[in-house]
């Protein structure tokens, strides 16, 4: 219970952070197909050999990646499949097992702008899949009077597999017109026998379009998505071509609400664009 309070805590905490004080920035394009690989550190819940003949032991943390492929259905939601593999280590005994992660994802991109720059993109995911722990017996192993006083029967192959729901947020980076970074929080909870598990990392993919890239104008003001810095502006305000809203001050204060709107250039302004006492 410890460990599972120690990966969903700051889990829900950036979640929390990354929705309600991040600013949106620009998602990928709608149809954006995207193909990737990762790699990072995995967290294995210390009961996950529960259930299996090697139930007692624990999985020791280690690192490993995998490959995944999304397709972008709107600017804002896209579907991925991703398979991860791990060769992990049992803890107490030289023996070890390959764990096979596989899942399918449903992702929430945020639109507008983050940090001043449109190549980053913060996200949301959550998913259902499955965990799948592979033994592959070998003879001649002991493990001493704990777990029994003979050569225990482990010389056979078998397989577990149990059904994880996950959840998690990252952000992406665009490293150019067909490249794109990434990194990812992710929690695993398991659904037959419970069980949490945390995995950490970081991804590069490759980027194309599936078909005709559809042009897009959310806040209809005569700027298409992509070229629109301020994606979000209220309907009806005079926009420039950038699709910002007019400034002719120059504060930093957009017109439609600027109580004082003019403004000497050079003036510190409070945020109602009027001077400060």
């Amino acid at each position: 219970m410890k460990k599972s309070r120690q990966i969903w805590s700051p889990l829900f905490g950036l979640l929390f952070l990354t929705i309600f004080s991040a600013p949106p920035v620009l998602a990928d394009e709608e149809t954006t197909a995207n193909l990737y690989l990762n790699g990072g550190q995995y967290w294995f819940d210390s009961d996950r050999l529960d259930g299996t003949p090697l139930e007692g032991f624990k999985l020791r943390d280690t690192t490993g990646g995998g490959i995944g492929y999304g397709y972008s259905m709107t600017d804002r939601w896209a579907m991925e499949g991703v398979v991860d593999y791990f060769s992990v280590s049992v803890k107490g005994i030289d023996e070890k097992v390959d764990v096979y992660n596989y899942h399918l994802d449903l992702f929430y991109h945020f639109l507008g702008r983050f940090c001043g720059n449109e190549c980053w993109q913060p996200y949301v995911a959550f998913g259902v899949g499955e965990v799948r722990v592979d033994y592959r017996g070998d003879d001649d192993h002991y493990y001493g009077d704990d777990y029994g006083d003979n050569y225990d029967d482990y010389d056979y192959d078998w397989h577990d597999r149990q059904t994880m729901v996950n959840l998690g947020l990252g952000i992406k980076y665009q490293l150019g017109p067909r490249w794109q970074a990434r990194g990812d929080l992710r929690a695993f909870q398991g659904i037959e026998r419970g069980g949490l598990d945390g995995f950490l990392s970081v991804a590069i993919g490759y980027q194309w379009y599936e078909y005709t890239r559809v042009v897009r104008d959310y806040d209809g003001d005569g700027v298409f998505e992509g070229m629109d810095r301020c994606p979000q502006t209220p309907p009806g305000i005079q926009v420039l071509g950038d699709g910002c809203p007019t400034d002719v001050d120059y504060d930093g204060v957009p017109d439609y609400i600027d109580v004082c709107p003019g403004t000497p250039r050079g003036i510190a302004v409070d945020e109602n664009g009027c001077r400060k006492p």
